[in-house]
């Protein structure tokens, strides 16, 4: 009886070991948080005080055999539930994904053939271009009453970068032959420098062929177990990332960057549409207070490299690089640039996070691009 409960403790006791130093890239000590420590302390005195006592309470009166027995039905149940959620999982897997623009782009809806008197405006861009100004700008062209109607296509996509938009307007808008383009992009090519291993499979190509981003599951497909055991460690565990000043040679991104840009510019001016370039705003500062600094995420989660990320001040200058960039295409192709980032007040009233807009950002930011193409 004393040895099974001996036995019982010996391997309770290294079970538990595990939990206290967290099995993590994370320096070992003796709680992540408050909560986790509060769960260290009911699992160890569960694992090692209540379930000891109550072996040898069970031991006192029945067998060895007895307990086995007794056990074998909750096994069996654990192992059914396990199995039941492991079918759940599979049968529930879906990664939707375009061979060349990783996330599909939308389904596009217009008129076809178009109105002659309508002018069509096609804005390319990521996330920041999606959910955010386009609508606003189709607002301000219906409100001015023009003689001329406009129309707005949003082919903004989450993700993507000046790549992506390259080939989204080759593979897809351009049967919606835009007389005007609006381009903005910065953010999203500029994290493309990194490689977290959360999204990335190899070191930084040139091509963006590394960074797989919310298709990695597709390219590396994570297992039920992992399902599992990943959202336990978001519970209890968070990165030891911190925070460094970075210099502008490590955004390896830029030189791509201006070519992608570039490419997309003259293939937009070939076709005939008049291109319009826009630099990014964005939240970060050198300097900056606890509910703004709060709001960001993007830093931390896309630009890890060596167990930090870059801090804000670092990231606010490699932003203006990538702008500067965006401006240095518009005077070599002679097109039309819109300083956004410069007339976009760095505070919440504006942004939501590291570059999405609040509602009064969108609807400044498409009054900018309004009044670029009107004039």
């Amino acid at each position: 009886m004393k040895k099974i409960v001996l036995i019982y403790l010996g391997i309770a006791c290294l079970f538990i070991a595990g939990f206290w130093i967290q099995g993590t890239s994370m320096p070992v000590r003796l709680s992540n948080s408050t909560g986790y420590f509060l769960f260290l302390i009911v699992l160890s005195f569960g694992s090692l005080v209540v379930i000891p006592y109550l072996l040898y309470r069970f031991l006192q009166k029945h067998t060895t055999k007895e307990l086995f027995f007794s056990l074998t039905p909750t096994f069996f149940l654990m192992v059914v539930i396990y199995s039941v959620g492991n079918i759940y999982y599979y049968s529930n897997q879906e990664h939707l994904f375009d061979p060349f623009l990783q996330i599909p782009p939308s389904v596009y809806h217009f008129e076809s053939p178009r109105d002659t008197n309508s002018i069509r405006v096609l804005c390319l861009g990521g996330s920041t271009t999606i959910y955010e100004y386009p609508t606003f700008l189709q607002q301000y062209f219906n409100d001015q009453k023009t003689e001329k109607k406009y129309e707005v296509l949003n082919a903004g996509m989450s993700w993507y970068t000046s790549k992506h938009s390259l080939l989204n307007y080759v593979g897809y808008c351009r049967k919606f032959d835009p007389d005007v383009v609006v381009v903005m992009h910065a953010i999203n090519d500029l994290y493309r420098s990194f490689s977290p291993p959360r999204f990335s499979i190899g070191k930084y190509k040139s091509d963006y062929s590394h960074f797989y981003g919310p298709s990695i599951n597709g390219a590396k497909p994570e297992s039920f177990f992992q399902f599992l055991y990943n959202n336990f460690r978001k519970i209890w565990f968070g990165k030891d990332l911190k925070p460094r000043d970075f210099e502008i040679n490590e955004f390896v991104s830029l030189t791509d960057f201006e070519d992608y840009l570039s490419q997309l510019v003259d293939l937009i001016q070939k076709d005939g549409a008049k291109p319009i370039l826009v630099s990014q705003g964005y939240l970060y500062q050198k300097d900056m207070d606890f509910s703004t600094q709060n709001t960001l995420w993007m830093d931390r989660t896309f630009c890890e490299k060596d167990h930090a990320y870059p801090s804000s001040g670092s990231l606010a200058k490699a932003m203006d690089t990538y702008n500067l960039v965006t401006k240095k295409v518009a005077e070599k192709y002679q097109v039309q640039f819109v300083p956004a980032e410069q007339n976009l007040p760095k505070d919440l009233d504006y942004f939501v996070d590291d570059v999405h807009y609040t509602t009064e950002g969108s609807t400044k930011l498409a009054k900018m691009i309004g009044d670029t193409i009107r004039y």
